[in-house]
């Protein structure tokens, strides 16, 4: 029974570190070459370790590039604690408009929405794994904001959620107008203009 302890103990760490070198390894690829450089092949053989390891955490291609994109800009996601409404939206909206604007992910996230319609795998990992904790970030502090008395409770969250963030997809999408340095702020002030109380 010890060794067993003994033996799972010392597998944690050394699963856990093969899981971090995972999440790199397709990050860099993905950054560097889109979503077609990150094969499983190539993302166990960067990591240093058997695709069956990759299958252990993740269903599928898609979801471990995904993963390891999102490792790489988890940043752009987190906002700083003690912030108002406004100033948290203006975060986040900000940090999108930087990762897309001055980074590869812009481009990268042009490749991958262009392939998910022919790719149900990429098109499920970016609603779940891009979309979906950011939207849930915008939700928490619309939520908060109501709670708060900032944001009319009333308003539809999943509604408000887009009002903020399509302009800057269109932006990025039909590259029409520049993601500048003051479209933050003008998305915002135009949102809580409706979401205000």
């Amino acid at each position: 029974m010890s060794g067993e302890t003994a033996t799972r103990g010392r597998g944690r760490p050394r699963s856990e570190r093969a899981r971090l070198a995972i999440l790199a390894a397709a990050g860099e690829l993905m950054l560097a070459g889109g979503i077609n450089a990150a094969t499983m092949e190539a993302i166990a053989e960067r990591a240093g370790v058997s695709k069956a390891t990759i299958y252990k955490w993740w269903p599928n291609r898609g979801a471990v590039a995904l993963d390891g994109f999102l490792a790489m800009v988890r940043d752009s996601i987190v906002v700083p604690e003690g912030l108002n409404t406004a100033d948290a939206l203006r975060f986040q909206v900000g940090a999108l408009v930087v990762l897309f604007r001055d980074t590869a992910s812009g481009p990268l996230m042009r490749a991958l929405v262009g392939q998910a319609d022919r790719d149900p795998e990429i098109a499920r990992a970016i609603r779940e794994r891009w979309l979906a904790p950011r939207r849930a970030v915008t939700a928490e502090i619309l939520r908060a904001g109501i709670e708060r008395g900032e944001i009319r409770p009333d308003i539809d969250v999943g509604v408000a959620s887009d009002q903020l963030f399509a302009p800057v997809y269109h932006r990025l999408f039909f590259d029409h107008e520049p993601l500048d340095d003051g479209l933050t702020d003008v998305i915002v002030d135009h949102a809580l203009t409706g979401l205000a109380r």
